[in-house]
């Protein structure tokens, strides 16, 4: 199902040309999030946040929020004993997913739970983001997709031809979605908004290795 990784560095370069800035700001973190790839990883690394909100954790090479697991139930939150304000949003915790459903293909979800309504948070947080012309509303949540097939250079997504909400990614394609929602009707994620990127569909270790170097690149195998 996989093909042969690549070497880690060749990926990377391929991926971004650009090396992550130094977070100092809540801001700056948040628009390297939404760039949903390995940035906002590689920027924890030096970030320099305000205390008692993310805890975080060495993954090799990178930082990550700390979790117990994205495959275990019960442990793929953490709450934040101080909020984190970004940009007027009070960012109360972290989550971060991995699934794989039968016929479906492999699901990651990372990101922000928030306090508001799902359009007071996109409102404020729009400025932040990259590329935020396609941050659109899409029923009741503000998205921005893309879309690329298996096969394609590994830093290549297009904004022609995507599946839209609700509808299954094919197989052999991959969408990568920043999208901010109501949370789960259960908790923690009820009552909040959340603020997440996913890759979903044909997720290839090779794709995880670049994109989510916080993983393990054969977590979904």
């Amino acid at each position: 199902m996989f093909r042969p990784l690549f070497t880690g560095v060749a990926l990377l370069a391929v991926a971004s040309t650009a090396h992550a800035q130094t977070v100092t700001t809540p801001e700056q973190l948040l628009t390297e999030f939404s760039r949903c790839d390995a940035r906002f990883f590689e920027s924890l690394r030096d970030a320099r946040l305000p205390a008692d909100t993310l805890r975080l954790s060495d993954y090799g090479s990178v930082k990550a929020p700390t979790i117990m697991s994205p495959l275990q139930e019960g442990g793929t939150y953490q709450h934040f004993a101080t909020p984190l304000t970004i940009n007027g949003v009070r960012m109360v915790g972290y989550y971060n997913q991995a699934e794989t459903i039968k016929n479906f293909g492999n699901f990651l979800f990372w990101g922000f739970v928030a306090d508001g309504t799902p359009q007071e948070v996109a409102a404020k947080l729009k400025p932040l983001i990259v590329d935020n012309a396609r941050f659109v509303n899409q029923g009741n949540a503000i998205t921005r997709a893309e879309i690329r097939r298996v096969g394609d250079p590994i830093g290549q997504w297009r904004t022609q031809g995507l599946t839209g909400p609700g509808v299954a990614t094919p197989f052999g394609f991959v969408d990568r979605v920043l999208m901010v929602d109501s949370g789960d009707s259960t908790p923690p994620l009820a009552g909040h908004t959340t603020v997440f990127c996913s890759l979903q569909g044909t997720v290839t270790a090779p794709l995880l290795q670049v994109y989510r170097p916080d993983l393990n690149a054969h977590l979904l195998d």
